[in-house]
Protein backbone atom coordinates (compact mmCIF):
# COMPACT_ATOMS: atom_id res chain seq x y z
CA UNK A 1 0.00 0.00 0.00
CA UNK A 2 2.44 2.55 -1.30
CA UNK A 3 1.93 6.34 -1.03
CA UNK A 4 -0.04 6.10 2.02
CA UNK A 5 0.35 9.72 2.35
CA UNK A 6 -2.01 10.36 -0.46
CA UNK A 7 -4.42 8.67 1.20
CA UNK A 8 -4.96 10.89 4.37
CA UNK A 9 -7.06 14.51 4.26
CA UNK A 10 -6.51 17.03 6.60
CA UNK A 11 -7.41 16.56 10.34
CA UNK A 12 -10.78 18.40 10.86
CA UNK A 13 -12.09 20.10 14.12
CA UNK A 14 -14.48 17.23 13.97
CA UNK A 15 -11.70 14.80 15.22
CA UNK A 16 -13.70 14.44 18.76
CA UNK A 17 -16.88 14.03 16.91
CA UNK A 18 -19.36 11.23 19.48
CA UNK A 19 -21.53 10.59 16.65
CA UNK A 20 -22.10 6.74 16.62
CA UNK A 21 -20.41 5.40 13.80
CA UNK A 22 -21.28 1.79 11.90
CA UNK A 23 -18.99 -0.28 9.56
CA UNK A 24 -21.44 -2.10 6.96
CA UNK A 25 -19.70 -4.10 4.78
CA UNK A 26 -20.18 -3.78 0.85
CA UNK A 27 -22.43 -6.07 0.40
CA UNK A 28 -25.47 -4.94 2.86
CA UNK A 29 -25.17 -1.52 1.47
CA UNK A 30 -25.23 -2.69 -2.18
CA UNK A 31 -28.29 -4.54 -1.35
CA UNK A 32 -30.07 -1.77 0.60
CA UNK A 33 -29.51 0.55 -1.80
CA UNK A 34 -30.39 -1.74 -4.92
CA UNK A 35 -33.89 -2.27 -3.22
CA UNK A 36 -34.00 1.56 -1.69
CA UNK A 37 -33.41 2.74 -5.56
CA UNK A 38 -35.17 2.09 -8.85
CA UNK A 39 -32.15 3.58 -10.93
CA UNK A 40 -29.90 0.74 -12.40
CA UNK A 41 -26.05 1.52 -10.72
CA UNK A 42 -22.79 1.21 -12.49
CA UNK A 43 -20.32 -0.84 -10.12
CA UNK A 44 -16.72 0.01 -9.54
CA UNK A 45 -14.30 -1.54 -7.70
CA UNK A 46 -12.99 -0.17 -4.62
CA UNK A 47 -9.84 1.37 -4.71
CA UNK A 48 -6.77 -0.84 -2.86
CA UNK A 49 -7.11 1.06 0.22
CA UNK A 50 -10.64 0.92 0.84
CA UNK A 51 -10.85 -2.84 -0.46
CA UNK A 52 -8.06 -3.56 1.87
CA UNK A 53 -10.35 -1.65 4.43
CA UNK A 54 -13.45 -3.39 3.40
CA UNK A 55 -11.47 -6.92 4.08
CA UNK A 56 -11.02 -6.18 7.68
CA UNK A 57 -14.59 -5.40 8.05
CA UNK A 58 -15.78 -8.25 6.42
CA UNK A 59 -13.37 -10.16 8.32
CA UNK A 60 -15.40 -9.24 11.62
CA UNK A 61 -18.84 -10.00 10.01
CA UNK A 62 -18.24 -13.57 8.58
CA UNK A 63 -21.36 -15.20 11.12
CA UNK A 64 -24.26 -14.94 8.81
CA UNK A 65 -24.21 -17.98 6.93
CA UNK A 66 -23.72 -19.72 10.60
CA UNK A 67 -26.56 -17.66 11.91
CA UNK A 68 -29.26 -18.93 9.44
CA UNK A 69 -29.34 -22.21 11.27
CA UNK A 70 -29.04 -20.73 14.98
CA UNK A 71 -32.12 -20.68 17.76
CA UNK A 72 -32.88 -17.57 19.52
CA UNK A 73 -31.69 -17.72 23.73
CA UNK A 74 -35.34 -16.90 25.31
CA UNK A 75 -35.24 -15.89 28.70
CA UNK A 76 -38.70 -14.39 30.12
CA UNK A 77 -39.91 -13.74 26.40
CA UNK A 78 -36.49 -11.63 26.08
CA UNK A 79 -34.16 -12.79 22.85
CA UNK A 80 -31.11 -12.56 24.28
CA UNK A 81 -29.13 -15.09 22.07
CA UNK A 82 -28.28 -17.06 19.14
CA UNK A 83 -27.50 -21.07 19.96
CA UNK A 84 -25.81 -22.96 17.16
CA UNK A 85 -26.88 -26.06 16.32
CA UNK A 86 -23.38 -27.73 18.00
CA UNK A 87 -24.17 -25.73 21.35
CA UNK A 88 -27.92 -26.67 20.98
CA UNK A 89 -26.79 -30.19 21.30
CA UNK A 90 -24.39 -29.89 23.83
CA UNK A 91 -27.21 -27.88 26.28
CA UNK A 92 -29.83 -30.38 25.65
CA UNK A 93 -27.55 -33.03 27.54
CA UNK A 94 -28.95 -30.66 30.60
CA UNK A 95 -32.69 -30.93 30.56
CA UNK A 96 -32.88 -29.53 33.45
CA UNK A 97 -31.27 -26.48 33.02
CA UNK A 98 -32.33 -25.93 29.59
CA UNK A 99 -35.26 -26.43 27.38
CA UNK A 100 -34.55 -27.19 24.13
CA UNK A 101 -36.44 -27.37 20.84
CA UNK A 102 -36.31 -27.31 16.85
CA UNK A 103 -37.49 -23.61 17.23
CA UNK A 104 -35.54 -21.82 20.50
CA UNK A 105 -33.42 -22.72 23.50
CA UNK A 106 -35.03 -21.50 26.87
CA UNK A 107 -34.60 -22.28 30.58
CA UNK A 108 -36.41 -25.09 32.17
CA UNK A 109 -39.31 -24.41 34.14
CA UNK A 110 -37.65 -25.44 37.29
CA UNK A 111 -34.46 -23.46 37.12
CA UNK A 112 -36.29 -20.51 38.54
CA UNK A 113 -37.55 -16.71 38.19
CA UNK A 114 -34.32 -14.98 39.60
CA UNK A 115 -30.95 -14.05 37.42
CA UNK A 116 -29.56 -15.13 40.72
CA UNK A 117 -31.11 -18.50 40.40
CA UNK A 118 -30.42 -18.98 36.30
CA UNK A 119 -26.91 -17.90 36.96
CA UNK A 120 -25.93 -20.71 39.62
CA UNK A 121 -27.96 -23.59 37.50
CA UNK A 122 -26.04 -22.53 34.49
CA UNK A 123 -22.76 -22.41 36.03
CA UNK A 124 -22.90 -25.89 36.94
CA UNK A 125 -23.51 -26.81 33.73
CA UNK A 126 -21.38 -24.84 32.38
CA UNK A 127 -18.60 -26.52 34.93
CA UNK A 128 -19.23 -30.09 33.70
CA UNK A 129 -19.05 -28.86 30.17
CA UNK A 130 -15.31 -27.86 31.34
CA UNK A 131 -14.18 -30.65 32.89
CA UNK A 132 -15.71 -32.58 30.20
CA UNK A 133 -13.25 -31.14 27.26
CA UNK A 134 -16.61 -31.39 24.71
CA UNK A 135 -16.49 -27.74 24.38
CA UNK A 136 -13.10 -26.01 22.90
CA UNK A 137 -14.18 -22.32 24.01
CA UNK A 138 -14.47 -22.93 27.79
CA UNK A 139 -10.81 -23.62 27.40
CA UNK A 140 -10.43 -19.98 27.42
CA UNK A 141 -11.82 -19.61 31.08
CA UNK A 142 -11.54 -16.30 32.94
CA UNK A 143 -13.66 -16.82 35.55
CA UNK A 144 -15.48 -13.19 34.51
CA UNK A 145 -18.71 -12.62 34.75
CA UNK A 146 -20.92 -11.67 31.72
CA UNK A 147 -24.36 -10.46 31.60
CA UNK A 148 -27.01 -11.92 29.47
CA UNK A 149 -29.29 -8.92 28.02
CA UNK A 150 -31.50 -8.21 25.31
CA UNK A 151 -29.36 -4.76 25.01
CA UNK A 152 -27.27 -2.78 27.02
CA UNK A 153 -29.74 -1.04 29.40
CA UNK A 154 -32.47 -3.93 29.52
CA UNK A 155 -32.60 -5.85 32.64
CA UNK A 156 -29.68 -8.78 33.24
CA UNK A 157 -31.60 -11.72 33.07
CA UNK A 158 -28.29 -14.16 33.26
CA UNK A 159 -24.87 -14.11 33.99
CA UNK A 160 -22.18 -16.73 32.82
CA UNK A 161 -18.84 -17.26 32.97
CA UNK A 162 -17.26 -14.70 29.92
CA UNK A 163 -15.37 -17.60 27.64
CA UNK A 164 -19.29 -18.93 27.28
CA UNK A 165 -20.73 -15.98 25.73
CA UNK A 166 -20.21 -17.01 22.50
CA UNK A 167 -21.60 -20.35 22.85
CA UNK A 168 -24.63 -18.63 23.63
CA UNK A 169 -24.30 -15.94 21.11
CA UNK A 170 -24.88 -13.46 23.99
CA UNK A 171 -24.42 -9.44 23.19
CA UNK A 172 -20.97 -8.71 24.60
CA UNK A 173 -19.63 -5.38 25.17
CA UNK A 174 -16.32 -3.97 25.58
CA UNK A 175 -14.62 -0.87 25.59
CA UNK A 176 -11.48 0.14 23.15
CA UNK A 177 -9.25 3.40 23.62
CA UNK A 178 -7.33 4.85 20.51
CA UNK A 179 -4.12 5.92 22.47
CA UNK A 180 -3.14 8.88 20.47
CA UNK A 181 -0.04 11.64 20.83
CA UNK A 182 0.34 14.72 18.63
CA UNK A 183 4.29 15.43 17.82
CA UNK A 184 5.93 18.87 19.70
CA UNK A 185 5.19 21.41 16.41
CA UNK A 186 2.06 19.62 15.25
CA UNK A 187 -0.57 21.69 15.90
CA UNK A 188 -4.04 20.10 16.10
CA UNK A 189 -5.03 21.95 12.53
CA UNK A 190 -1.42 20.69 10.93
CA UNK A 191 -1.29 18.21 7.92
CA UNK A 192 0.23 15.93 10.27
CA UNK A 193 -1.92 13.24 12.06
CA UNK A 194 -1.36 12.21 15.56
CA UNK A 195 0.62 8.95 16.20
CA UNK A 196 -1.15 6.26 17.60
CA UNK A 197 0.14 3.78 20.71
CA UNK A 198 -0.29 -0.02 19.57
CA UNK A 199 -0.32 -2.77 21.96
CA UNK A 200 1.44 -6.39 21.45
CA UNK A 201 -0.89 -8.77 23.73
CA UNK A 202 1.21 -11.19 26.01
CA UNK A 203 1.94 -15.28 24.48
CA UNK A 204 0.17 -16.05 27.06
CA UNK A 205 -3.32 -14.20 26.34
CA UNK A 206 -6.34 -17.37 25.93
CA UNK A 207 -7.14 -15.47 22.97
CA UNK A 208 -5.39 -13.78 19.89
CA UNK A 209 -1.62 -14.23 21.90
CA UNK A 210 0.71 -12.02 20.40
CA UNK A 211 -1.23 -10.42 18.41
CA UNK A 212 -1.70 -6.16 17.59
CA UNK A 213 -4.07 -4.65 20.22
CA UNK A 214 -5.18 -1.18 21.09
CA UNK A 215 -3.11 0.48 24.17
CA UNK A 216 -6.29 -0.46 26.32
CA UNK A 217 -9.17 -2.66 25.34
CA UNK A 218 -11.44 -4.97 27.94
CA UNK A 219 -15.04 -6.45 27.92
CA UNK A 220 -17.56 -4.80 30.63
CA UNK A 221 -18.24 -7.48 33.48
CA UNK A 222 -21.24 -7.56 35.08
CA UNK A 223 -22.45 -4.20 36.98
CA UNK A 224 -19.70 -2.63 35.41
CA UNK A 225 -20.16 1.12 33.51
CA UNK A 226 -17.98 2.10 29.93
CA UNK A 227 -16.67 4.70 31.88
CA UNK A 228 -15.55 3.01 34.51
CA UNK A 229 -13.56 0.31 32.68
CA UNK A 230 -11.73 2.68 30.71
CA UNK A 231 -10.17 4.01 33.90
CA UNK A 232 -9.42 0.74 35.54
CA UNK A 233 -8.38 -0.93 32.14
CA UNK A 234 -6.18 1.97 31.52
CA UNK A 235 -4.53 1.14 34.88
CA UNK A 236 -4.36 -2.53 34.62
CA UNK A 237 -3.41 -2.84 30.96
CA UNK A 238 -1.07 0.24 30.37
CA UNK A 239 -0.44 2.05 34.19
CA UNK A 240 -2.09 4.80 32.99
CA UNK A 241 -3.31 7.39 35.76
CA UNK A 242 -6.89 7.51 36.39
CA UNK A 243 -5.90 11.44 35.75
CA UNK A 244 -4.97 11.05 32.51
CA UNK A 245 -7.28 7.72 31.52
CA UNK A 246 -10.36 10.17 32.84
CA UNK A 247 -9.49 12.36 29.85
CA UNK A 248 -10.71 10.06 27.41
CA UNK A 249 -13.71 10.83 25.12
CA UNK A 250 -16.26 8.48 23.78
CA UNK A 251 -16.33 8.21 19.76
CA UNK A 252 -19.31 5.77 18.84
CA UNK A 253 -20.02 2.20 18.91
CA UNK A 254 -18.92 0.08 16.65
CA UNK A 255 -20.60 -3.78 16.81
CA UNK A 256 -20.51 -6.69 14.69
CA UNK A 257 -21.44 -10.40 14.74
CA UNK A 258 -18.56 -12.74 14.03
CA UNK A 259 -17.66 -16.67 13.76
CA UNK A 260 -16.50 -17.98 16.79
CA UNK A 261 -12.91 -19.21 16.00
CA UNK A 262 -14.04 -22.72 17.77
CA UNK A 263 -16.85 -22.73 15.41
CA UNK A 264 -19.05 -23.78 18.26
CA UNK A 265 -20.92 -20.21 18.31
CA UNK A 266 -21.09 -16.43 17.63
CA UNK A 267 -19.57 -13.62 19.16
CA UNK A 268 -22.33 -10.63 18.70
CA UNK A 269 -20.13 -7.93 20.23
CA UNK A 270 -20.85 -4.16 20.77
CA UNK A 271 -17.54 -1.81 21.33
CA UNK A 272 -17.46 1.40 23.07
CA UNK A 273 -15.12 3.42 21.00
CA UNK A 274 -13.12 6.10 22.91
CA UNK A 275 -9.87 8.52 21.55
CA UNK A 276 -7.65 9.77 24.66
CA UNK A 277 -5.02 12.20 24.29
CA UNK A 278 -1.65 11.51 25.89
CA UNK A 279 1.03 13.22 26.56
CA UNK A 280 4.44 12.84 24.14
CA UNK A 281 6.47 12.14 27.29
CA UNK A 282 4.22 9.40 28.63
CA UNK A 283 5.06 6.02 27.75
CA UNK A 284 2.78 3.25 28.44
CA UNK A 285 4.01 0.03 30.62
CA UNK A 286 2.62 -3.52 31.07
CA UNK A 287 1.01 -3.97 34.21
CA UNK A 288 -0.91 -7.06 34.48
CA UNK A 289 1.05 -9.43 32.47
CA UNK A 290 -1.62 -9.07 29.61
CA UNK A 291 0.71 -6.81 26.93
CA UNK A 292 4.25 -7.72 26.01
CA UNK A 293 5.25 -4.30 24.79
CA UNK A 294 3.84 -1.10 23.53
CA UNK A 295 5.31 0.63 20.39
CA UNK A 296 3.92 4.40 19.09
CA UNK A 297 3.15 3.95 15.06
CA UNK A 298 3.08 7.00 12.55
CA UNK A 299 -0.23 6.95 11.63
CA UNK A 300 0.37 5.89 7.44
CA UNK A 301 2.43 3.34 9.33
CA UNK A 302 -0.91 1.90 10.94
CA UNK A 303 -3.56 2.83 8.02
CA UNK A 304 -0.82 0.73 5.56
CA UNK A 305 -0.52 -2.50 7.95
CA UNK A 306 -4.35 -2.47 8.27
CA UNK A 307 -5.02 -1.95 4.80
CA UNK A 308 -2.55 -4.13 3.75
CA UNK A 309 -2.07 -7.79 4.38
CA UNK A 310 -0.82 -8.00 8.06
CA UNK A 311 -2.44 -11.00 10.13
CA UNK A 312 -1.07 -9.44 13.02
CA UNK A 313 -4.00 -7.29 14.29
CA UNK A 314 -6.67 -8.78 16.27
CA UNK A 315 -9.69 -8.51 14.13
CA UNK A 316 -11.83 -6.22 16.03
CA UNK A 317 -8.88 -3.43 16.65
CA UNK A 318 -8.51 -3.43 12.77
CA UNK A 319 -12.19 -2.65 13.09
CA UNK A 320 -12.39 0.04 15.69
CA UNK A 321 -8.95 1.46 13.79
CA UNK A 322 -11.05 2.19 10.88
CA UNK A 323 -13.78 4.05 12.48
CA UNK A 324 -11.23 6.03 13.91
CA UNK A 325 -9.94 6.75 10.73
CA UNK A 326 -13.24 7.46 9.44
CA UNK A 327 -14.15 9.79 12.09
CA UNK A 328 -10.59 11.76 12.41
CA UNK A 329 -10.95 12.25 8.50
CA UNK A 330 -7.76 10.43 7.77
CA UNK A 331 -9.95 8.44 4.86
CA UNK A 332 -11.30 10.86 2.29
CA UNK A 333 -14.59 10.26 0.40
CA UNK A 334 -13.05 10.87 -3.00
CA UNK A 335 -11.49 7.37 -2.32
CA UNK A 336 -13.35 5.20 -4.43
CA UNK A 337 -15.89 2.69 -2.37
CA UNK A 338 -16.08 5.02 0.58
CA UNK A 339 -19.58 5.16 0.73
CA UNK A 340 -19.24 1.15 0.86
CA UNK A 341 -17.41 1.30 4.20
CA UNK A 342 -18.74 3.92 5.87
Amino acid sequence: AAGACCWLSRLGTSAASSGRSRLLSARSLASTVSSASPCPSVAFAPSPLVRGLLRRVEDCNDAAEAARSGRPLLIDGDDVGLVLPKAAAELERFPEVFKVTDRSVEMAPGVGSTAEARSEAVAAVLKEMRGSGRVPMLEGWRNEGWPVKASFDAPVRLVVERASGPLFGVRGFGCHVNGFVQRAGAAAEAEEPPCLWVARRAKTKQTYPGMLDHVVAGGLSHGERPGENVIRECLEEASIPAELARRARPAGVVSYNQRDETGWGIKRDVIFCYDLGLPEDFKPRANDGEVESFELWDMNRVIESIAGDSQEWKPNVALVIIDMFVRRGLLAPEEVGYVDLV
